[in-house]
């Protein structure tokens, strides 16, 4: 676990922690998990809590072997965990190390808990045979500072709705209504019964007021006419003090 090239990336990965902890978001909230983060990430969201984390001092390359040692140390120490929680950075840009390590979670007995931006749907459809649970981001172009995703969301969406998938908005004071409106139209063409789950952009002191107003305001109705299930929920982990 030392700062090195990766040289074998079916082998190796860059990772820059692995811990336990209660994940914050989504209609997983609150259960307990053993959280794999991955270094780098194909986007670099406006808003995302984790930029400093992706710098590359702040990660280093870790083992199949060494990934798994820690996972099993915190599941002894820490446990019971419901899952692991591959998260980033994007796990997904990090497939091949992904094919190894996912099938060896998987005997241990964990289900496994895919984190991901939603972006890279040929990188999805090779570690499907082990993900459970895919808790998908849609990114909107007002929010990140980057292009729209529409055309990766619409592929990705329909690769994960072979396995339990819910996606996630995060909304900010400056997203447009038509950016939603298009992520309705996606996830309604794929199933409309796939959880859609309202992220109002979180401060250093709370919930942005902005953000959730434009949700209660607006932006919960357009979802609500389209869709079976929609929420809102903050991410708690900023409230709750924890990683």
């Amino acid at each position: 676990m030392h700062k090195q090239k990766l040289e074998n990336r079916a082998l190796q990965t860059e990772i820059s922690e692995i811990f336990s902890s209660l994940q914050g978001e989504g209609p997983y909230l609150g259960v307990k998990q053993v959280f794999v983060r991955f270094g780098r990430c194909n986007m670099h969201c406006g808003y995302c809590d984790e930029l400093e984390k992706m710098k590359e001092e702040n990660f280093s390359v870790y083992s199949l072997e060494d990934t798994l040692r820690e996972i099993d140390d915190l599941e002894k120490e820490k446990g019971d965990h419901h899952s692991v929680s591959l998260t980033g950075g994007e796990p997904l840009f990090y497939t091949p190390f992904l094919k190894s390590l996912l099938p060896k979670i998987k005997e241990r007995g964990f289900a496994t808990y895919l984190e991901t931006n939603g972006t890279l749907p040929r990188e999805l459809e090779e570690v499907m045979p082990w993900c459970d649970i895919i808790a998908m981001d849609m990114k909107l172009a007002s929010s990140t500072g980057d292009r729209d995703f529409y055309k990766e969301h619409d592929a990705f969406l329909k690769i994960a709705i072979r396995k339990e998938v819910f996606v996630k908005v995060v909304v900010t004071p400056s997203t447009l209504p038509a950016e939603v409106e298009k992520c309705i139209s996606i996830v309604k063409n794929v199933n409309p019964k796939i959880p859609f789950i309202f992220q109002p952009l979180s401060d250093p002191i709370g919930i942005n007021q902005a953000a959730l107003h434009l949700i209660e305001q607006d932006l919960f109705a357009r979802a609500k006419k389209e869709l079976r299930d929609v929420r809102v929920i903050p991410q708690m982990h900023k409230i709750w003090g924890v990683r």
